[in-house]
Order: C-alpha cells, then structure tokens, then sequence
C-alpha cells in the first residue's frame, strides 16, 4: 500500500526547554509515530522557545527561517497532505500564511488546527489579525475543532461548509493516567485540592487564594497546591501571607513528570477557575486519573464537564461560587467518588488515544 505524503507543522521536541510536554507536543509526536507505517511525514518543528514574551526580532527571524523552509517543500515536493498546528497571535500570523501559500501553490489537503484559547481574543478584536483569522478558516480545507463549543465559533465566524469542521478531541495515555487513581492516602488526611496552570490572573488564582480564605473561615481541614508558575506568582505569595493562609497552601512553583503525577495521585479534588481556555489538558489529566473536578464554563471546558454529573461548573471571576462548590466537594466524599467515576469513563471515551488516531485517519484519508 503507498504512504500517504503528508507535511506537518507542529511541536516535535522530546520535551520543551521546562522540561515539559505540552498538548501539542504530545499530540504532534503521538500522530507521527503511531502513523508512521501509513504516512511518509516531512515535518517543520515550530516548538516555542518560552510561553513568556520573546522578542519580535527573534521572533520574526525564526518564523521567516520556517517559512523559507515550508516555501522549499512546496516547490520541490508533493503531498497529499499538509497539516498544520497553530496557536494564537504571532503563531496564527505564520501559520495561517503557511496555510494560504499551500492553498494557493499546491494541490495538497490544507487542514488547520487552531489549539489555543487565546485565538477568541484575537477573533473578538477589531483589527487586521481578526480579519486575517477569519479569512484563513474559509480558505482551508478542513478545520480541526477542540470540541463542538470551537466548531460553533468558527463555523459562525467563517460561514462555512459544516463538513470542513471536524471535531477532535485533545488525548493523552488513558492507561498511564488511570493508574494513579487507584493511589490511596490516609483516610485522616485533609482534603487535598491542585492547582495545576500558569499562576497568572486569567488562570484565575486569586479567586482560588480567596474561596481558600473563606474555606479557612470555616475550620474545614483541606490543603490547597499550587503547582505552576508566572506574572502573578510573588502577588499571590503577597495575597498569602496578607490573609495569613499560609498553613492552608503551598506554592509548588513547576512541576513536570513523576512530580506532576505524584501530586495528581494524591490529590482529591482538582480546580481549574480560568477566565478563557481552548481544550485544557491539565482538566483532561486530572479527570482521567479520577479527581472531582471543578471548572469555569468557558471555552471547551462545559464540552468535557457535565454539570454536577462528573464535575462542577462555575461562573469565571466569581470566588464565591468556587469556595461554595469546593465546599461541598469537601465536606462530601461520595460527590467525590460519583464524579471521579463518571470522569474517567468520559475522558477514555472521548480523550484516549485511539479515539484521537481515529479521527486524524480519516481526515487524511488513511484506510
């Protein structure tokens, strides 16, 4: 059987300069090896040195060093294929021209998939970048959709045919991830709750730090991890010792790799309070080892969390309505075990890796 040619652009590296492996580095490398046998890949590395702020010169040479090299494979080979990972902002402005350059120069299969939340931001600002996203998703053959929330948005947005927006969930290793949920604890432990997320404003931080305020007013015995760094880390260390919750909390700083599982196994109840999202893969790990979640309803996120079925969905910025459904969640542990339950059935269903492979196969026609 001949291969199918397919170029990719995507994230390649064994792990980021953290040390980490992101969603779409996991994603990009899962694809490539578990279709090796039906796919001749050519692939372009696009793997960002930082999600800090990196300068716009460095910035613009390494994008112009890419671009110079998806130009050359367009004029010198043929693909079947050409798939193409995109964020949002600069990685938009690269990637959506790489897109349009394969629409207008070759025969290929253009399909373009948008993997972060940040791009409704850049969709609902008036402006060059929001024109240029816009018109990019009319021009592609095919869009890959986080969930059906994504679907809706681009499709209204582009004024498309429905068929060239595909729905493909994020995945990961179900088995290694379900694992940890058989890690017991000490029954007599206080709850364990995780942060696991960029400790920035938007992840919503301080509406965690001030529903633990409350929960600490209350005698409840719980501990809360924040595992992650950024912009608002040493502001939430203020926020701490202001409040005097110190005995409540622990600032981790990055976790990756045993560490990251070592927290997931011991904790019970896992947070994610964020103002915006794409497909948030840290709610997909901590669902599938079996944690009770609770989840702002932004984003893909009402997609992956049913309400009160197999996790608890809250309004973004509202720390009250967090510190109440933590509270329950708390002093509940049979809450605890439906939504852990329930979780892991959704997320093998719909994040496992097979599910995904699946999906990817027939968008590139591979029988």
């Amino acid at each position: 059987m001949k291969r199918k040619r397919v170029l990719f652009v995507g994230s390649f590296k064994d792990t980021s300069k953290k040390g980490g492996v992101g969603g779409q580095m996991f994603a990009s490398k899962t694809i490539v090896k578990a279709l090796s046998t039906e796919v001749e890949w050519t692939l372009i590395d696009t793997t960002a040195e930082s999600n800090l702020k990196r300068r716009f010169i460095a910035r613009l040479f390494n994008a112009m060093k890419r671009l110079l090299t998806f130009s050359y494979y367009l004029i010198f080979y043929k693909f079947d294929n050409i798939l193409i990972f995109v964020a949002d902002g600069w990685s938009f402005w690269e990637k959506g021209l790489m897109s349009l350059m394969a629409k207008i120069f070759t025969k290929s299969k253009v399909i373009l998939a948008p993997r972060s939340g940040f791009i409704i931001n850049d969709i609902k600002k008036i402006g060059f970048l929001s024109r240029f996203i816009r018109y990019t998703l009319t021009k592609v053959d095919n869009v890959v959709c986080q969930s059906q929330v994504w679907k809706n948005l681009f499709l209204g947005i582009s004024n498309g045919d429905p068929k060239r927006f595909v729905i493909i969930e994020n995945f990961l290793d179900f088995d290694e991830y379900s694992l940890i949920s058989s890690f017991k604890k000490n029954q007599n432990e206080p709850v364990n709750i995780l942060f696991l997320a960029w400790v920035t404003r938007s992840k919503g931080i301080f509406e965690l730090l001030e529903a633990s305020r409350l929960l600490a007013q209350g005698n409840l015995e719980f501990k809360v991890t924040i595992a992650g760094n950024g912009d608002d880390f040493e502001e939430a260390k203020q926020y701490i010792e202001k409040f005097d919750i110190k005995k409540y909390i622990k600032m981790e700083g990055w976790v990756l790799g045993d560490q990251k599982m070592n927290l997931l196994a011991e904790s019970d109840i896992f947070v994610l309070p964020t103002h915006f999202e794409g497909y948030p893969n840290s709610l997909v790990e901590a669902m599938a080892t079996g944690k009770a979640c609770i989840a702002t309803n932004v984003g893909s996120i009402p997609d992956i969390i049913q309400d009160n079925e197999n996790g608890f969905l809250v309004e973004a910025k509202d720390s009250h309505q967090l510190y109440e459904k933590l509270n329950i969640l708390i002093s509940n542990p049979l809450i605890r075990k439906k939504f852990s339950e329930n979780a892991m059935v959704q997320i093998e269903k719909n994040n496992s890796i097979n599910a995904g492979l699946g999906k990817f196969k027939h968008l590139l026609n591979i029988k």
